[in-house]
This record gives structure tokens, sequence and C-alpha cells, in this order.
């Protein structure tokens, strides 16, 4: 196999629902673009107001695994001066979180799986193994 293919786990995760809707609140799951290069697959994904810090990125075996979990900074009442910082009238960003899981082929080199975050956009490079050479066999006189 040597495209991806993805799999939404977080549908047979009995805390979602088939809208990322869970119990806790809503919870989007980003898009991701998958490019098939010669020597590497390339994956993107769109994490908007997300830093490095809030991003796990996760290899087992052929499944790569990419996951959030981002707190709202909570502050005391104590602290907070209503002349200066206002007082909220609704407040619905208090946490958000996804988790997406992509099978990779078996072609992929593990060891040299890197990722970079710039400007709200994840990349993970997934290099390829090269293909393997048939090998030839000498026959030895007996």
């Amino acid at each position: 196999m040597n495209a991806l293919s993805l799999f939404n786990d977080w549908l047979n995760n009995e805390d979602f629902g088939m809208n990322g809707i869970s119990k806790c609140g809503y919870n989007s799951i980003p898009d991701a673009d998958v490019t098939e290069k010669k020597d590497a697959y390339v994956l993107d994904m769109d994490l908007p107001g997300q830093t490095e810090k809030d991003i796990n990125i996760e290899l087992n075996d052929t499944v790569l695994t990419i996951s959030s979990v981002k707190e709202a900074e909570t502050e005391k009442k104590s602290e907070k001066k209503e002349e200066d910082d206002g007082v909220f009238l609704l407040k619905e960003r208090r946490r958000s979180e996804f988790r997406r899981s992509f099978t990779l082929p078996k072609d992929i080199d593990a060891e040299k799986v890197m990722a970079n975050f710039k400007n709200g956009v994840l990349t993970v490079q997934i290099p390829r193994k090269p293909e393997s050479q048939p090998k030839r066999i000498a026959i030895n006189i007996a």
C-alpha cells in the first residue's frame, strides 16, 4: 500500500459523537493534506491558535497520532480588575481537544520522522525506506 489511509478513531470513542461533539464541549477535528513524494510522505495540518507545546505527536508501529488538549487560562477573581479587563458576558473558549490518527504504509523510515510547526501549520515529514533491490545469489561449484 503506497497511500496513507485515514481512520478516525474518535468515531469509535464513546466520548465523541459523529459531529465532533463530546460530553465536555465542542471538539473540532483539524483538516490535513497528505502528499506522496518519491522519497517521503508529507502531512500538513492547520492548527490555528495552537503552539508547539499544545501538540503531541506519536508514532506507534505504522500508526501516526496527532493530538492536542488545550486548557483555557484560568484567572483568580481576586486578581481580576473589572475596569481594566472587562467582565465576560459569554465565555465559550474553555477547552479544546482533538485526536487524529493515520495508518501509514509499511515503507516508512520511523527513525527519521520529523515535525515542524510554523504560523499555525504543522508539517510532518515521513521519509520512505528505499525499495529493496533483488539480491543476486552466487552459485558455488561443488
